[in-house]
């Protein structure tokens, strides 16, 4: 058996239970326990269907208590925690369903025949982070699944309870070692990444550990996928409604706590809008409501740990040193002993401050006065993230302008933090490679083989 460690509450700093400290050398038994199945999963594409439909009702009828697990491991709030099993489910549900061909023939050539024919990757690593456990593992196992991959699920070390309880409800309706969940530190995603039976790194996290990542995987010519780091900014224009916009914007920026890959980051408002747009958002955020994850009430839970909640905290401070000013928030904000931070506003934030050009991932939102649009747009494009923007306007056509400017892979229009089942979503730039969900997701774990045949000659 395997040495364990303990899981923390990030809101009450209480264990909740412990689970096993994997080593390398569990991530080859997992390797060699998935090609005992390989050839037989990828065989029937029906009975993979079947199996994921059966699991997707599984998920969803046991949501809610599975959201709990999730809930006290995270610090999310509970309701948002079973949105991520809702949503897994939903994901299940939508490949299951969707039509692809396994073969597609090409024009005739005269008398030669080309087929494309699709096969399953192979045994796929999926790793994921701690801000989203479930709704990121659901879009990789799910269109790997149906395309009739193996996989190795390798979630954060300080949320793998609810992967682990996500992979025990599946695995009532998969064969054994299709998919295998390993819990522990880095040193398993750089197994996963290195070692040859691994034909596919599905990552999403930073961008410093995805294009780790990248490298360790380049020996063995791994395909990977890497949904990484975003900075996303809100484009205020000058005609925006501001109640509008403020309450939208700050829905987007602190949940979970602001611990959002694609949620806005950062907003930019003409000079003359900032001081309204600014009261309009400590308004909205003035009804948030932190505490405990599961507690009736609470709206927002506290930051994941001890760190994200300090550099956050350093970053409101030196952007105030530099110039802004806490409009609201910058506070604890409860009586318990976890990484809580109020929902803070910064305003009159300078451009260059860390909190504005870094990625700070927590409740903390820097608003920016901007005097040139154009000028404002080109810095952002020049800039190293391009995960998502989002453009506020009551002119469509203006907004659809600006949107087709930006160097992201999604950008919104009076919305934002909205992803599709049929659309792909990923990142430009430091953002990451691939895309996933839709039947772009379902690519990404298929390999075309093409079959060029003529008659023999007689």
């Amino acid at each position: 058996m395997p040495a364990t460690y303990e899981v923390i509450d990030p809101a009450t700093l209480d264990p909740l239970g412990e689970v096993p400290l994997h080593q390398p050398e569990d991530v080859e038994a997992a390797i060699t326990a998935a090609a005992t199945v390989a050839r037989t999963w990828a065989a029937d594409r029906e009975a993979r269907r079947t199996a994921l439909r059966q699991a997707s009702e599984a998920v969803l009828a046991e949501a809610e208590d599975l959201g709990r697990i999730l809930s006290l491991e995270q610090g999310k709030v509970w309701a948002e925690a079973t949105q991520e099993f809702t949503v897994a489910a939903g994901l299940l549900r939508h490949y299951a369903d969707l039509e692809w061909d396994l073969v597609e023939t090409l024009p005739s050539r005269g008398d030669r025949s080309v087929q494309v024919q699709y096969a399953p990757v192979g045994l796929v690593g999926a790793i994921t982070p701690w801000n989203f456990p479930i709704s990121l593992l659901a879009v990789k196992l799910a269109p790997a699944l149906v395309a009739g991959c193996t996989v190795i699920a390798k979630p954060s070390p300080s949320t793998p309870m609810s992967t682990r309880a996500l992979a025990e409800v599946l695995n009532r309706f998969l064969p054994e070692h299709v998919l295998q969940v390993v819990t522990g530190r880095g040193v398993l995603s750089k197994a996963l990444s290195e070692m040859p039976g691994v034909r596919k790194i599905s990552f999403t996290g930073s961008t410093e550990i995805g294009a780790a990542i990248m490298a360790q995987a380049a020996p063995t010519v791994k395909k990977v996928t890497l949904e990484l780091g975003g900075n996303d900014p809100a484009i205020v224009l000058d005609d925006a409604d501001l109640e509008f916009t403020a309450a939208r914007i700050a829905g987007s920026a602190f949940r979970n706590a602001g611990q959002v890959c694609m949620a806005v980051k950062r907003v930019y408002v003409p000079r003359a809008q900032s001081a309204a747009l600014t009261e309009a958002l400590v308004e909205a955020v003035s009804a948030l409501r932190i505490g405990h994850g599961v507690a009736e009430g609470t709206t927002m839970g506290p930051m994941h740990t001890s760190g994200q909640q300090q550099l956050v905290k350093d970053y409101v401070a030196r952007a105030v040193a530099e110039g802004g000013r806490i409009a609201h928030g910058g506070e604890h904000g409860t009586d318990l002993p976890g990484y809580f931070l109020e929902p803070t506003i910064v305003a009159d934030a300078p451009h260059h401050t860390e909190l504005v050009a870094c990625e700070q991932f927590g409740a903390a939102l820097p608003v920016v006065a901007y005097d040139d649009l154009d000028a404002t747009v080109a810095e952002l494009n020049a800039q190293e993230f391009g995960l998502g923007a989002s453009v506020w306007s009551p002119d469509l056509e203006r907004a659809h302008e600006v949107a087709s400017q930006l160097e992201v892979g999604t950008a919104w229009i009076n919305q934002h933090t909205v992803v599709e089942l049929d659309a792909p979503f990923g990142g430009w730039k430091g953002s990451g490679l691939g895309r996933e969900r839709g039947r772009w997701g379902l690519e990404e774990y298929l390999e075309p083989r093409t079959v060029n045949a003529r008659p023999h000659a007689g």
